[in-house]
């Protein structure tokens, strides 16, 4: 719609646009009837100002397309002809008619918003800790290992105790919330969007930018490379639209998620001060020194007793997941696809129901009076054509919540599973690809042939030669015995550190469950209450005139 272009509107547009709570930069044609009904217009008058702007094959507009839509309502107050092209030559009038939307109104609930499962649950509040600046080491990497993942004794266990803390397992995990920031920061042509994160547990509130997430996800690569990291949604390529700033949006909730779940990650200095710190990321990084060291080198020496935990069998179920790990993935991105279809056919299936309760109401107005004056019928059709068209619209927004629970239920979590299978699969790949082994290797052959030289059948005539020669192979073979030993450490590091974190991953299956409890529950919930919504609707067309010598 380019006929506002270039002309500023007045705020109570963007006020409507936002309280009517887009996605991706668009509005659900129930969400527009709602703005409408506020108009006062008639019901004929929202359904041909809808059928202008508004193709039939779609179910969402953008906010452009709502600036035209409130343009051509405040045309219709003015009683002028509603069509694009007198818009156009009128629309320095549009400020004239004010909108007859209240100045504190609440957002428009289109349907409930359904978040994922682990949104919905009550969380333990813990006071956020002040940092006063990065903490000097990691000292939580020396930690002992964490219980909480360590596989129990195989002892006789009630089913339900152990369903019961699995899902305070789940329960006390923090929930991050992002939301994009009201303003854009950035000089023209080089603008940039905010992010407000909010950390539940920790009650605390902070801005970041992408770059941001970026940088602190860089940092953790080079700390934990054997950890199951979370992937961060791509770099924009082109001009960032709506559709793509909120599909970046929603791909940064699933990468804190990620990262607050991790039983390590979430512990991290980093992680902790990126959601703490109130001040400006980049301007925090130049205050403190960030460390990148490997989790393993604060971690030395180790147990003698941690080699045991590791289970004998852990390369071969390693080897298994990975195996199994390709054609899982392909399968979630399938049941992605084909779930964020039937969200986009339930909105549009909400959309026509909107459609067809205008258009009864509409028809209630035209033919509320009868050509015959005195004909009772005609006008209790048209009292059926009203109440038949309510009971459309609470159909349509029984299906718009639907589809919203669709999408921030089952499809986000269909996609927060997919990562975690993406982000496991790259942690095998970078395990196939370490060095770790291969030093040690070197070390050991050096080592061999350093001890045949103190052979001696080796050694030369010269006796000042010798002693030298001497001193300088021991040295060698100390120093290398003492680093192969740190290697060999190393490697058993990197086994337990695998183990856990299959452990974590196999753990977090138990989500799998919950999302389809979660998702059949709403079926249900929404099929009964189309059921009752149908059942309340049969008395009236029942009771409709159906008999032809009514009709005289």
């Amino acid at each position: 719609m380019t006929a506002l272009a270039g002309l500023p509107l007045p705020g109570i547009y963007t006020t409507a646009f936002d309280l009517a709570q887009p996605e991706g930069g668009k509005i659900t044609m129930s969400a527009l009837n709602k703005i409408l009904s506020v108009s006062g217009l008639p019901h004929a008058t929202i359904d041909k100002i809808m059928n202008i702007v508004v193709a039939p094959t779609r179910s969402r507009i953008t906010k452009g397309e709502c600036s035209v839509t409130l343009a051509l309502v405040a045309m219709a107050q003015k009683n002028m002809d509603l069509t694009i092209e007198n818009l156009a030559m009128h629309r320095e009038d549009i400020y004239a008619t004010s909108s007859s939307l209240p100045r504190h109104h609440r957002p428009i609930h289109v349907g409930t918003n359904v978040a994922d499962p682990w949104r919905n649950m009550s969380f333990v509040s813990i006071s956020p800790k002040g940092n006063g600046g990065y903490p000097p080491a990691p000292s939580y990497l020396a930690s002992p290992p964490l219980h909480s993942l360590e596989p129990e004794p195989q002892t006789t266990l009630d089913p339900e105790v152990t369903r019961k803390e699995m899902y305070q397992w789940f329960l006390n995990v923090d929930t991050i919330r992002i939301s994009f920031a009201p303003e854009k920061e950035g000089i023209f042509l080089f603008r940039h969007t905010n992010y407000i994160v909010e950390s539940k547990n920790r009650q605390t509130t902070v801005v970041r930018r992408y770059s941001d997430f970026w940088w602190m996800l860089e940092v953790l690569s080079k700390r934990f490379p054997f950890r199951i990291l979370p992937n961060l949604p791509p770099k924009r390529l082109g001009v960032a639209d709506e559709a793509f700033l909120e599909r970046r949006l929603r791909g940064l909730t699933r990468f804190m998620n990620a990262l607050v779940r991790h039983p390590v990650l979430r512990n991290d200095p980093l992680v902790v001060s990126f959601l703490t710190e109130p001040v400006e990321l980049a301007l925090w990084r130049k205050e403190v020194v960030i460390s990148t060291e490997d989790e393993f080198t604060t971690r030395l020496p180790i147990s003698p007793a941690l080699a045991e935990q590791i289970p004998l069998a852990l390369d071969l179920e390693l080897e298994t997941i990975k195996k199994r790990l390709p054609a899982s993935i392909e399968y979630y991105r399938s049941m992605v696809h084909v779930f964020d279809r039937i969200q986009k056919r339930t909105e549009a299936n909400a959309a026509d129901y909107t459609r067809l309760s205008l258009a009864l109401n509409a028809l209630a107005d035209c033919e509320r009076k009868c050509h015959i004056d005195d004909c009772y019928n005609c006008g209790q059709l048209s009292q059926g054509y009203n109440k038949i068209g309510s009971h459309f619209s609470q159909t349509s927004g029984l299906l718009e919540e639907q589809a919203h629970a669709t999408q921030r239920g089952m499809v986000e979590n269909l996609k927060r599973h997919r990562d975690l299978l993406v982000s496991v699969q790259e942690l095998l790949q970078r395990r196939d690809y370490s060095k770790e082994g291969s030093l040690s290797e070197v070390l050991r052959k050096r080592i061999a042939s350093n001890e045949n030289k103190l052979n001696p059948s080796a050694v030369g005539d010269s006796v000042g030669l010798y002693d030298a020669q001497i001193e300088r192979v021991t040295n060698n073979i100390n120093s290398d015995r003492a680093e192969l030993e740190i290697q060999n450490q190393r490697a058993i590091l990197l086994q337990h550190t695998l183990w856990m974190e299959i452990t974590y991953y196999h753990k977090c299956h138990a989500q799998i469950a919950t999302m389809y409890q979660a998702f059949v529950h709403g079926q249900m919930k929404t099929c009964q209450s189309l059921y009752d919504n149908w059942k309340a609707l049969s008395p009236t067309v029942h009771d409709l005139p159906m008999e032809v010598n009514g009709f005289n």
